[in-house]
C-alpha cells in the first residue's frame, strides 16, 4: 500500500540550521530510487547533495529552487510503497516530535540513542532530523536554564555566539525559519539595546521601521537577503574585523625572476601553472620558519595555537560570492600539483560544487587581487579567521628601479601585503616573514634548495 513520505531537511552538521535549494535534480512525478540525488542545497559553508530516503516517485516539491530550508522541515513528498524504517509512512507532526521528547527518559546517552536513530530490522538507521532539532532546542534550554514558556529554537552554535556577546538568548526574537534565532537576530538585539541606552529603543526601532518601510516603496532600491556562501562569507568578515586586531604591512618585491620561472614551467608540463600556484607553495618556508603565523589565538583560553600543517587557502571570487577553498599539505606537493588542485577547486567553486571540506582546516590564507584590473595599488585583505594571518597580491607590473646611485631600470615588479593578527604576530615578525617569502620570490634557487 502505498503512502505519501514527508521528506525533511536531514541535518547536514556542523551547526547548520538550513540550507537553499540550488536545484532540484528531478521533476515533479519523477519515479526515484532510494539514493538516487535528489536536489543540490547550499550551506553557509558549501553545496551539498541530497539523496532520495526510499524508492518512490515525487508527490510534490514543498520549496522552489532558491528557497531556504529550515533543518526539520518538510520539503518534498515523495509517494512510496516502503517509507524509510521508522518513518510510520509519515512525517511526525511538531506536536508529536515534541510530545516524544517531553517522554524520554532523563539519561542524556539514552535519549540521544533514541531520539537520533531509529533502527531498522537490517540494521540500517534513519535520522529523524525533526527530533533532532527538537534535542537542539530542549538541550540547550537545560544549559541556558529556561523554562517550557520559555524555549527557544536556536542551534547550539548560536546560543553559543549569544554568550560570547552577553545577549540573554531567550530574549531575542528570532527572524529565521519557525521563529529560529539566528546570528543576525543576536547582533541585532545588541545593537538595539546600546541604541536604547544612548537614545531610546523605542525611538530607534520607530525610525528603523519608518526608514524601513519608505525605502521598500522605492522603486529605485532593491533588496535581497544574503544567502548561503554569500551570508556566511559576511559573518565570517565581520568575525574577524571585529574580534581580531588587524595590521597591514606593504612590500615591494622584484618579480623577473617570478615571471620567467611561470614561463619555464608552463612550457616544460601540460598543467596550467598561475602565478598564485607558485606564490601558494614560496609561503610554505616562511610559515615553517615563522610557525606564529601559521597559528590562531583563543584569547578565552588564553592560548595559541601553532600548525605544524600547511593548509593554505586561496580567495576565489566566484559568481557566486567570495568562497576560499582550501589547498591542504602544501608542503607534499609540487608546484604543477598545487596549480593542478587550484585549478580544480577553482572550477568547483564556480559551479557551486565545493564540499564542506574543501574549506575547512585553513592555516593560512592568499588572496589575488592582480587579475581584477589594472589600476589597483594594493589592499588591505582582512584576515580569514580565525588564521592568524593573509596575503595579498597584487598585479606585476613595469616600474622603474633604483639599481645604484647612477642607474634607473624599469623592471618587473610586484606588491604583497601581509594582514596579521597582532595579537601573536608583531611588526618584526611579519618583516621577517615577508623577507623569507619575497627572497623565494626574486631567487628560484633558493625557492627549490628550500622545499
Amino acid at each position: 500500500m502505498s503512502t505519501s513520505f514527508e521528506f525533511t531537511l536531514p541535518d547536514l552538521g556542523e551547526g547548520i540550521t538550513e540550507a537553499e535549494i540550488v536545484e532540484w535534480l528531478a521533476d515533479a512525478s519523477d519515479d526515484v530510487e532510494e539514493d538516487q540525488l535528489l536536489c543540490n542545497a547550499e550551506t553557509d559553508k558549501a553545496v551539498v547533495e541530497i539523496p532520495a530516503p526510499c524508492d518512490g516517485s515525487i508527490e510534490e516539491f514543498r520549496a522552489e529552487e532558491g528557497e531556504t530550508v529550515a533543518v526539520g522541515e518538510v520539503f518534498v513528498v515523495i509517494e512510496t510503497d516502503d517509507p524509510p524504517a521508522g518513518s510510520g509512512g509519515e512525517a511526525a507532526s511538531e506536536d508529536e516530535a515534541a510530545q516524544s521528547s517531553a517522554n524520554e527518559p532523563a539519561d542524556d546517552s539514552v535519549a540521544s540513542a533514541e531520539s537520533d536513530t531509529t533502527e531498522s530490522a537490517d540494521g540500517e538507521k534513519l535520522e529523524s532530523a525533526t527530533e533532532r532539532v527538537e534535542h537542539e532546542l530542549d538541550d540547550g534550554c537545560e544549559a541556558e536554564g529556561c523554562t517550557g514558556d520559555e524555549r527557544v529554537f536556536a542551534a547550539p552554535s548560536t546560543r553559543r555566539y549569544a554568550r560570547e556577546q552577553g545577549v540573554d538568548i531567550t530574549a531575542v526574537e528570532g527572524s529565521g525559519p519557525n521563529s529560529r534565532v539566528l546570528q543576525s537576530d543576536i547582533d541585532a538585539h545588541a545593537e538595539a539595546a546600546l541604541a536604547g541606552a544612548t537614545a531610546g529603543s523605542a525611538s530607534t526601532a520607530t525610525t528603523h521601521s519608518t526608514a524601513g518601510s519608505a525605502e521598500a516603496a522605492d522603486e529605485r532600491v532593491t533588496r535581497r537577503d544574503l544567502q548561503g556562501i554569500e551570508k556566511q562569507m559576511a559573518a565570517n568578515m565581520s568575525e574577524s574585523w571585529r574580534t581580531i586586531p588587524h595590521v597591514t604591512s606593504v612590500f615591494d618585491a622584484d618579480a623577473t625572476e617570478l615571471v620567467s620561472l611561470k614561463e619555464r614551467l608552463d612550457e616544460k608540463h601540460d598543467e596550467h601553472v598561475t602565478y598564485t600556484a607558485i606564490l601558494v607553495k614560496a609561503v610554505v618556508p616562511a610559515l615553517q620558519s615563522h610557525p606564529e603565523v601559521n597559528a590562531s589565538a583563543d584569547l578565552d583560553a588564553e592560548t595559541v595555537t601553532e600548525k605544524h600543517y600547511y593548509n593554505v587557502g586561496v580567495a576565489v571570487d566566484s559568481n557566486h560570492g567570495l568562497v576560499v577553498p582550501v589547498i591542504r599539505d602544501v608542503d607534499q606537493k609540487s608546484i604543477t600539483e598545487v596549480a593542478a588542485g587550484l585549478e580544480s577547486l577553482v572550477d568547483d567553486a564556480q559551479n557551486r560544487q565545493l564540499a564542506t571540506d574543501d574549506v575547512a582546516d585553513g592555516t593560512f590564507t592568499v588572496t589575488n587581487t592582480g587579475t581584477h584590473g589594472e589600476h589597483g595599488v594594493f589592499g588591505t585583505p582582512i584576515i580569514n579567521h580565525p588564521e592568524a594571518a593573509i596575503m595579498g597580491v597584487n598585479r606585476i607590473r613595469d616600474a622603474p628601479v633604483a639599481i645604484d646611485e647612477d642607474t634607473v631600470e624599469v623592471r618587473k615588479q610586484i606588491r604583497l601585503t601581509l594582514s596579521y593578527d597582532h595579537r601573536i604576530v608583531d611588526g618584526a615578525t611579519a618583516d621577517q616573514f615577508m623577507e623569507t617569502v619575497i627572497e623565494g620570490i626574486e631567487d628560484p634557487d633558493v625557492l627549490f634548495g628550500r622545499l
